[in-house]
């Protein structure tokens, strides 16, 4: 009889989601906003953090939270490669290290990550007034030329700002790709 009640037990799907980007563009506050649903100050990422398992409807969701800093990135394709999804989070205002992250951004796609990763990309801090323009950064992020099932949102960790859009897009095509 365990046999049939496992068979036929509610099925959930686990699955890995990265969180990635330079130092500083807000990575750690997003995934403290997904957790908590209010703004949180954090501290800057070593390494990799494990955040918190989120259920979303048939999905398990494992969060893992990349430190982006140059001495943290050398860890990012051994965890890139092992995802599901992957979101990269570019602070909008930062424009010194706009070519940096796009660099960062296209080694992760040219090779971290297989063809039917979900790629989320998020244009962050829209809180303070300025920055890029979305259209912008799509064109000059060479996004449009992607081969993978993609997103970009403009976010904001301090205000909520799209994160709920955002996150809801990336969990249905996780939960699309998983059925």
């Amino acid at each position: 009889m365990s046999f049939l009640r496992n068979l036929f037990k509610r099925r959930t799907k686990e699955v890995d989601i990265t969180i990635c980007g330079l130092a500083s563009a807000g990575k750690t506050t997003i995934v403290r906003y997904l957790e908590t649903g209010q703004f949180v100050e954090t501290q800057p990422t070593m390494g990799i953090n494990r955040g918190e398992t989120i259920k979303v409807e048939k999905l398990e969701i494992n969060i893992f939270d990349l430190g982006g800093q140059d001495d943290f990135r050398v860890l990012w394709p051994e965890v890139n490669e092992n995802s599901n999804g992957v979101v990269f989070v570019v602070d909008k205002h930062d424009a010194m290290k706009f070519e940096e992250a796009r660099l960062a951004f296209q080694e992760i796609v040219k090779s971290q990550i297989h063809e039917d990763v979900i790629v989320l990309i998020l244009l962050h801090k829209n809180d303070i007034p300025g920055g890029m323009a979305r259209s912008t950064f799509i064109q000059d992020f060479d996004l449009i030329d992607l081969s993978f099932k993609w997103a970009c949102y403009e976010t904001s960790a301090k205000t909520g700002e799209n994160i709920f859009e955002a996150f809801r897009w990336f969990f249905d095509q996780l939960m699309e790709e998983s059925s």
